[in-house]
């Protein structure tokens, strides 16, 4: 094991190399045998203070204890507590089933984390740490119950959409995906009983668009039962929602609970200023293509949109659809050279399904710098096989 390097990767942000080292202990005893000891430590350690939370999770899933001390006795899982680290927590507490016993570690998680909230730990700090967030997944995995005014009150603190707090609150909201928590975020998003600020309305609607997301593990495949009351309500919020966060949640629920044939109202947003906005269009298809020539004209223009995410989006609807005709192969032809990776391998493996050979350098090229399963595309070009065999037996 290379150390010096590995942990010159962790600090730099280089994940790829990392994973591409730990894709190599998995076929390599000796190596493994040397991930387990000190080693193995000294990088979990330094991916937990660098807050890669990824590179932390397949350490711990190759053996490296998250419960060994790091350097100078630092108890790994009462420091990501204590300093909010969420993600990593997550990671270090993954492989214990069993939360509920005495000497768990998620309770002394919990214990680390209150104490450290109301010390104020990390004032002042950007982004803050996500201490409720922590305080939310322990306390779910300990049976504690709170309600959904109490989570919000914890996402709102920050009322940042992108911190793990909101995701966390979120997230246990969902879990129950009942027909109360849907009333009791369409009540909140309506602003009924209570004057709604921005924050409140965007959480709300981010928590019925969580609740389409199937997190219940008690209904099976079946929709929520509030899924035709959720379109409805919804439906009405493309057309009056200004804020473009709010709205881009509006299009992913809308899109989420309506029928095929609701779909075609988020087209009237595939132009808009918000980037984001049209992002959520483009994630409307390919359920929304491509029968309809305004839906397959849209698709067309977000395949070219600036934003690589939305473009990528796009492509990746052109690779699902059966519909061919010039006009998508010149499309697809032109971001052959895409700078951007994902969009380039979306570009050539739509055309490579319609049999057009264009396609095949770029997959090849792309195929070429694929070391192991870690390696950027690998997954993609994976399951793109496995479509490639289906649409030509033989080749």
């Amino acid at each position: 094991m290379d150390l010096p390097s590995l942990l010159a990767a962790i600090e730099r942000g280089d994940d790829t190399t990392v994973f591409e080292f730990l894709e190599g202990v998995f076929l390599d005893d000796v190596a493994y045998d040397g991930l387990i000891g000190d080693d193995g430590v000294t990088l979990l350690a330094a991916a937990a203070y660098a807050g890669r939370h990824e590179v932390v999770d397949r350490l711990v899933g190759r053996g490296v204890d998250p419960a060994r001390p790091w350097a100078d006795g630092v108890d790994p899982v009462t420091w990501a507590a204590e300093n909010g680290a969420y993600w990593v927590l997550k990671a270090l507490l993954s492989p214990d089933r069993d939360p509920l016993r005495v000497d768990s570690p998620h309770r002394r998680a919990l214990w680390g984390a209150r104490a450290a909230l109301e010390a104020g730990a990390g004032a002042g700090s950007v982004p803050p740490p996500a201490h409720r967030a922590v305080i939310t997944g322990l306390e779910a995995r300990l049976g504690v119950h709170r309600t959904p005014d109490e989570l919000m009150a914890r996402a709102l603190v920050h009322a940042d959409p992108e911190h793990d707090d909101w995701f966390a609150s979120l997230f246990r909201i969902a879990e129950p995906e009942s027909q109360e928590r849907f009333d009791w975020a369409r009540k909140v998003a309506e602003g009924v009983g209570e004057a709604g600020s921005l924050d409140r309305r965007r959480f709300a609607l981010d928590a019925i668009n969580f609740l389409g997301f199937g997190l219940n593990p008690d209904n099976g495949n079946d929709e929520p039962p509030f899924t035709r009351e959720a379109a409805a309500f919804l439906r009405p919020q493309l057309d009056t929602e200004q804020d473009p966060y709010a709205l881009r949640t509006v299009i992913a629920a809308f899109t989420g609970y309506c029928s095929r044939e609701e779909l075609p109202a988020v087209l009237a947003y595939a132009d808009h200023l918000d980037p984001g906005v049209r992002h959520c269009v483009a994630l409307a298809f390919p359920g929304l293509l491509t029968d309809r020539p305004d839906a397959l004209a849209a698709l067309l223009r977000l395949a070219d949109d600036p934003a690589p995410a939305t473009r990528t989006s796009a492509l990746h609807a052109l690779t699902c659809s059966a519909v061919d005709n010039p006009a998508i192969r010149g499309v697809l032809a032109a971001h052959l050279t895409d700078p951007h990776f994902d969009a380039r391998l979306e570009a050539a493996a739509a055309l490579a399904l319609r049999g057009d050979e264009r396609g095949t350098p770029v997959l090849d090229e792309i195929r070429r710098g694929i070391k192991n399963r870690s390696s950027r595309g690998a997954g993609r070009l994976e399951d793109l096989q496995h479509q490639l065999r289906a649409a030509f037996p033989g080749m």
